[in-house]
């Protein structure tokens, strides 16, 4: 198991709410995420419960495999493997779009709204 620095370590064992990590590249937050994953998996909280985050879809893979493999070494969390891919570890811009679409009657958009590639943005800006 890999050491964690004080406040890593308050990250993955704070209880009673929600918590943002916020650090720069490189510093451990998807270790500490990961870590903070499995300990309530191993409350028994299922992992299709919890609503993961990320900025990246390579952040939100990432995050994903990395909590597969500590699931898979784990022999009383196997069965979260079964829940692992309905489990929401994404993007903020993907949650985003998927209450967007599921509540779009209550926002007056359609339901067929979508994200739009920056470059695309880029290039329509230039047309004006």
């Amino acid at each position: 198991m890999p050491t964690f620095t004080v406040d890593q370590q308050k990250a993955i064992d704070v209880e009673g709410s929600n918590i943002i990590v916020s650090a720069g590249a490189g510093s451990g937050k998807t270790a500490v995420l990961s870590e903070r994953v499995l300990r309530k998996l191993r409350a028994n909280v299922p992992i299709n419960k919890l609503l993961i985050l990320t900025f990246t879809n390579e952040a939100a893979n990432e995050m994903k495999e990395r909590i597969r493999k500590k699931i898979g070494e784990e022999k009383t969390l196997v069965s979260q493997l079964d829940l692992l891919d309905s489990a929401y570890i994404t993007t903020f811009d993907s949650f985003s779009l998927s209450m967007v679409r599921k509540y779009h009657y209550l926002l007056n958009v359609s339901r067929n709204i979508s994200i739009l590639d920056a470059s695309i943005v880029n290039i329509k800006k230039k047309e004006f």
